[in-house]
Order: structure tokens, then C-alpha cells, then sequence
């Protein structure tokens, strides 16, 4: 080989190599903050402990752990759960008090009713009762209980 080759291969050989590090010399990470890597911890110690509940859960049902130690681990889980979710909150700035028990409920059924819509089911008029509506081939209104069957039964 002569000597122009032997440059050529080495200038391709250094633009590779700077090619591949680029990503390693980058700062991308630079840019996430202490609280956020904190939420993020606790976001993963929220998941871990629900997938802790939900094995407990397995366990007990197929017989591997006693009741009284069931009782317990599950006790501590719900409590440090409990406990990171109150952090979360603090951390997000809302403190659950924000959205009312109330307001709950008819977001939940507001969901619902759309939902239903949503599987074009045909709508089967209006409450006799509170005057809200309901589907077809509901035998109860799902917001007063009052039955919708002509006769009563």
C-alpha cells in the first residue's frame, strides 16, 4: 500500500471513530433536575410496590402465605405506598383535596355514559324518575336506582 491509502483509510478510520462517540461526548442528560429524577424515583418505587401488593395478592390466594402474614405485609405495603403517593402529590402540588367526591362521581359516569355511546348502543330514553338518561337495555337508572321496567318487576 502506498502512502495516500494508508491516509485515506486512517481519515475514514477517525470518522467513524468520532461518529461513535458523539453520543457519549453529548450532554442530553444535562437538562434533567434533581426534583425530577426524585419524582422518577418515586414513580418506580410507586410501581414497585404495587406490583409487591399485587404478588402478595397471588400468594395468598394460592395458598403460600398465612393469613397473619398476609395481613401484615400487606398492612406495610398499603401504609409505604400511601406514604409515596402523599409524596407525589406534595411534589406535583395537589393534595387530592382539589376534586371532590362529588365531582367524582359524575366524572366517572360522564366517562361511562361515553364510553357506552362510544359501542353504539342505542339510547333507551330518560330516567321516569330523575330525568337523566339511560341505555337501552338497562333495567335500573344507574344514577337514582329507580327501576326503568314498565311494570315493576
Amino acid at each position: 500500500m502506498d502512502l495516500g491509502s494508508l491516509l485515506v483509510i486512517l481519515a475514514l478510520g477517525l470518522l467513524a471513530a468520532a461518529f461513535i462517540a458523539q453520543p457519549l461526548m453529548g450532554s442530553h442528560g444535562l437538562g434533567v433536575t434533581k426534583e425530577d429524577r426524585h419524582l422518577s424515583e418515586l414513580q418506580a418505587e410507586r410501581d414497585r410496590v404495587l406490583t409487591s401488593l399485587q404478588d402478595l395478592d397471588m400468594d395468598h390466594a394460592m395458598g403460600k402465605v398465612l393469613q397473619t402474614d398476609y395481613q401484615a405485609q400487606r398492612g406495610a405495603l398499603i401504609s409505604h405506598g400511601a406514604e409515596i403517593l402523599r409524596e407525589i402529590d406534595e411534589h406535583c402540588g395537589t393534595t387530592g383535596e382539589e376534586i371532590s367526591e362529588k365531582d367524582l362521581d359524575v366524572e366517572i359516569e360522564t366517562t361511562v355514559a361515553r364510553l357506552r355511546r362510544g359501542k353504539d348502543q342505542a339510547s333507551g330514553g330518560t330516567c321516569r324518575s330523575c330525568g337523566r338518561e339511560v341505555m337501552a337495555g338497562d333495567r335500573f337508572c344507574v344514577h337514582c336506582g329507580a327501576s326503568l321496567l314498565e311494570d315493576g318487576t
